[in-house]
């Protein structure tokens, strides 16, 4: 690796020319790189959404779920398929294994539905997978005072909308609410029959009236001319004047409106909005793009004054540009931190500034790199450069100082700097090799968890390669032009540390019996310890629900919305409040169906506000809401803020399935962590069956008449204020009891006839909403427990499922398992478990590779279970958990804390070249103490403001207090008991060549005393 050192220092001109380019170019990548929050991952699930007309839950479930469950049969990858059917939708979470490719799924999913017949009146299913990337940068809601019509909807269509999509670097922007009106006629019975008018002329009503037709080609004039015959319907006047015969219009029989959609709700702050959800394209700066967004809409609340009001509420170009900002401050004030420890340990300001050019210059180099590869610039990202700042300087701290160390001993010359840094090219250039080897693998992780933390571990390396580098050229050619003039510093030399290096070498069993019970403790400690998700405490917005029985009256739910919004709108710290019901294509295409009788509510709080004190000022008003049951809870960007564990029971018996759930639900309340325990048990929905005699008439027959009479039904469109607007016939007969329906008179090819002299009326109670996985009827016990004791619940629950299972306590066909997030914990868990595992396998082949000897290699691993004690300990004293970033600050310990071993014990194997194997770890110990103290707390100090940054809700914190507390206190214990440990167990190792040097030199000692 001289190579570098000797070029840099024959090309000086060109190295400084290099150094140049790369900062210029380093800074123009930093602004141009595109920012956004999370680097692209797929979600590991994919919805399918449809929505029917007019069907209850149990049609739904027999006519569109399971003809889909089906469609969904040999899915490739496919773990689990859970689905959610309710009165007029079904929706499906299809769950995967981690290594299946999703697009590819999706695609076979969309396929196989093609070839799905569903029920006339249920839209094509939606199937969505979604990825970080697709998250929208804006939500913006566009306010009306009065009702919204056609003239409001394509006022937002024609005009506002292209107004954002003309924004350079917006992908897509998709609009909600504001459903289109309808025309709604509603016949008077009496009125048509004086009017001996048929029923049959009303649904035949708009045929050809509003049509277009091209007759063909005539000549006209001696010339070709098209003949076309249009009829058009623009208004509603137009409507209410159609001719049903010479002396009767429609308004003479029946009464023609605009009506809104009846069933949903689309509210921001009381008022009907319309929602715009603005996406940016994949190129482009979320933060450029999110601040035009904001100034469009700006200009428009100024020039529609009086129209409506546009208003922003959620604007992640704001969190992402607070993000990197805070992630750059920690970045800066860690190189701060590990500047002023280089400086304590050299005393010398001219030397710190020899060392830590590798930080800045790196980091450029780094920047450069990330542009090449297409990484974004986003808080994982900028989150391994704030973990690898520390770690940029260890290489030029070692180099710097071996040079320092030999101006000593001669003057400073080209050569005595090759000789310098070739002495320690082998040691810095394999410590970083191994701390790379350690991310590096993170590649190979599966799934979203790749996605996640790929570009984290493409920037460490990066960053790693470039301090390398830095520290092979730039570094020792400003040492030959700098440290001319560095004035010899009197280091006192210690005493103590060789001394307890000595006493220890002397004394081996009591360091391998510290290593022993290191060992063991963290074993110990490791099992005991709470496992959990990453947290997040800080909140976005408030989540309220409101959650009413099946068979509620819309119109109860409507009263319980106003309460609500009336409720928010006392609260002096929410700014902005929305509110969507009712399930639709819209939704559908976001894979946000839901059952209708649930109703949530999204609060938007001051900058400031203490979001827990208003979410308990809620919940304690929930005697407001006796119909409904109320919860709330601060929210992020990954939903709420409540870490579930879920058990899903399934079977072929209700009964059975339902005193599992209970037994279940019973043994969570016992558990240490449990906060709450929920069911997703059906709500039981009033259901009248109409059995019809076979003998008598067409079961298919009478429902359609009976849908005739009592359901309004589609009869065609007409173009109202330029948009085309359906028209329905409303209910030709209100019916309100079932005796009403009994009494419901039908037309049949006999005459008229009364319902209840064909059909059995029968009253009973259904499921209103229903939950099937794989095919099967199933529920659901949800625990929200403490996140970080999540995985522990999870597996306490575990145990005792399989102790059911063993003991054959849940009926026959009857099982439960764990499912969701805590699955999801555990898995990722084990993933970087068996990352772990392959990287020490790396390391180790590494070590092997430069070392050349298997028992120092040996020796240096042992630095691992050291570190890890010191990394538990670190979270017990913090009260965190073992989760996702704590795990992969364990990960990076693998690359860390081998690091000063290696410089270590690549010193005592050159020394053992002249010196005994004693002499050699003495000499090593001592020269390699103050290089090894500065590279341990240069990373520690670096690393020390993540254990202080703010964690965004916005944003999923995988690189924060867990990473930072695992590293620091890993390190500082690890570094520690290296310089002890590690040697006493080199020459263990070489225990038979020791025993005869110091025989051979006791042997020599004695002739010289007597001669």
């Amino acid at each position: 690796m001289t190579w570098f050192t000797k070029w840099a220092l024959r090309n000086r001109a060109a190295v400084v020319f290099s150094v140049i380019v790369s900062i210029l170019f380093g800074v123009f990548s930093y602004t141009t790189i595109p920012m956004e929050l999370m680097p692209s991952a797929d979600q590991p699930y994919i919805t399918v959404s449809a929505v029917g007309n007019g069907m209850d839950a149990v049609t739904m479930d027999e006519q569109v779920t399971k003809p889909i469950e089906k469609a969904l049969t040999g899915i490739k990858g496919k773990r689990n398929v859970i689905a959610e059917t309710g009165n007029n939708f079904t929706q499906m979470m299809i769950t995967f294994e981690s290594d299946t490719d999703l697009r590819e799924a999706k695609q076979q999913i969309q396929e196989n539905l093609s070839m799905v017949n569903l029920p006339n009146g249920v839209m094509k299913p939606y199937v969505v997978l979604l990825n970080t990337s697709q998250i929208p940068v804006v939500y913006l809601g566009l306010t009306f005072d009065k009702e919204i019509g056609n003239k409001e909807v394509n006022l937002v269509e024609n005009e506002i909308l292209p107004q954002f999509k003309s924004i350079k670097g917006v992908g897509n922007v998709m609009s909600y609410g504001g459903k289109n009106q309808q025309v709604m006629i509603k016949v008077d019975p009496a009125k048509l029959a004086d009017a001996q008018i048929p029923l049959e002329k009303m649904y035949m009503l708009l045929q050809g009236k509003n049509a277009t037709v091209a007759v063909g080609e005539q000549t006209l004039n001696n010339e070709a001319t098209s003949i076309i015959v249009t009829g058009k319907i623009e208004k509603l006047e137009d409507v209410k004047n159609l001719k049903l015969n010479a002396a009767t219009q429609l308004k003479d029989v029946a009464e023609v409106t605009m009506e809104k959609d009846t069933k949903s709700i689309t509210h921001m702050n009381g008022k009907n909005f319309i929602q715009l959800i603005v996406q940016k394209d994949s190129t482009s700066n979320a933060v450029t793009m999110g601040k035009q967004v904001e100034e469009v809409a700006k200009k428009i609340d100024e020039d529609y004054k009086g129209t409506l009001e546009a208003s922003v509420f959620i604007n992640l170009a704001d969190t992402v540009l607070n993000s990197i900002n805070a992630m750059t401050r920690e970045v800066l004030t860690g190189a701060l931190f590990a500047a002023l420890i280089i400086w304590l340990f050299l005393k010398s300001f001219r030397m710190t500034l020899i060392t830590i050019v590798s930080i800045p210059l790196s980091l450029c180099i780094t920047m450069i790199l990330l542009s090449f590869f297409g990484v974004t610039l986003n808080i994982l990202t900028l989150g391994g450069i704030a973990v690898s700042v520390g770690r940029l300087v260890d290489d030029s701290i070692v180099v710097v100082e071996n040079i320092y160390r030999r101006k000593k001993e001669k003057t400073l010359t080209p050569a005595s700097i090759v000789a310098s840094v070739k002495e320690v090219s082998a040691a810095i250039t394999s410590s970083t090799l191994t701390t790379v080897a350690v991310f590096l693998p993170m590649l190979l992780a599966s799934g979203g968890l790749r996605d996640l933390i790929g570009p984290f571990a493409i920037t460490i390396t990066c960053s790693l390669l470039a301090s390398l580098l830095v520290s092979l050229t730039v570094v020792p050619m400003l040492s030959q032009r700098m440290m001319k003039k560095v004035k010899e510093q009197k280091h006192k030399k210690g005493t103590f540390y060789p001394k307890v290096l000595r006493w220890s070498l002397n004394h081996k069993w009591l360091p391998i019996l510290i290593s022993v019970l290191v060992i063991a403790g963290s074993i110990g400690l490791f099992a005991t310890m709470p496992k959990g998700s990453v947290d997040q405490k800080d909140s976005a917005y408030l989540s309220i629900w409101l959650r009413y029985q099946s068979g509620t009256q819309f119109k109860d739910i409507e009263n319980g919305i106003k309460r609500m919004e009336n409720l928010l709108s006392e609260q002096k710290d929410v700014v902005n409040h929305i509110v969507q019901v009712g399930n639709n294509a819209e939704a559908a295409q976001f894979g946000e169906l839901q059952d209708p009788n649930q109703v949530q509510f999204m609060a938007f709080l001051k900058e400031g506000a203490d979001s827990v004190k208003v979410v308990q000022k809620l919940r304690n008003e929930k005697e407001q809401f006796p119909g409904a049951e109320l919860t709330a809870n601060t929210s992020g960007l990954m939903g709420e803020n409540k870490t579930t564990v879920s058990v899903d029971v399934i079977g072929n018996n209700e009964k059975d399935i339902q005193q599992a759930a209970d037994k279940i639900k019973n043994t969570f309340e016992g558990i240490d962590g449990v906060q709450k325990v929920e069911t997703n048990e059906e709500n039981q929905k009033p259901t009248v069956t109409v059995t019809v005699d076979s003998t008598v008439a067409s079961a298919q027959e009478i429902s359609q008449s009976i849908q005739a009479m009592i359901k309004p039904a589609v009869i065609g469109s007409v173009e109202i204020d330029g948009r085309s607007t359906l028209v329905q016939l409303g209910a030709l007969q209100e019916i309100n009891t079932a005796d009403d329906l009994r009494k419901l008179q039908l037309m049949t090819p006999e005459g008229p006839t009364v319902l209840g002299s064909i059909a059995t009326i029968k009253e009973s109670d259904e499921l209103g909403t229903i939950y099937s996985k794989d095919g099967h009827h199933y529920l659901q016990v949800n625990a929200v427990v403490n996140a970080k004791k999540m995985v522990d619940v999870a597996g306490e629950i575990n145990k005792q499922l399989a102790v059911w299972k063993q003991d054959k306590t849940f009926g026959e066909g009857t099982s439960a398992e764990i499912t969701g997030s805590a699955m999801q914990s555990s898995d990722e868990l084990m993933e970087l478990g068996k990352l772990a595992l392959f990287s020490i396998g790396i390391v180790f082949m590494i070590l092997l590779v430069t070392l050349k000897s298997f028992r120092a290699s040996i020796a240096i691993l042992l630095t691992l279970p050291l570190a890890a004690i010191g990394s538990l300990l670190g979270l017990v004293i913090s009260k965190s958990s073992i989760d996702i970033s704590s795990g992969i600050g364990m990960l990076m310990l693998v690359g860390i804390v081998v690091t000063n071993a290696i410089v270590l014990v690549d010193r005592i194997r050159h020394n053992e070249e002249t010196m005994s194997i004693r002499e050699a770890i003495m000499e090593a110990g001592t020269v390699r103490l103050r290089p090894i103290l500065m590279t341990a707390f240069a990373t520690v100090f670096a690393m020390v403001p993540l254990l202080f940054a703010h964690e965004s809700a916005m944003s999923f914190n995988l690189v924060g207090k867990g990473l930072a507390v695992v590293v620091i206190f890993g390190l500082l214990v690890s570094t520690f008991l290296t310089l002890i440990v590690i040697p006493t167990f080199y020459e263990l190792f070489h225990f038979r060549k020791a025993k005869k040097q110091r025989q051979h030199r006791s042997a020599v000692s004695v002739e010289m005393n007597v001669t």
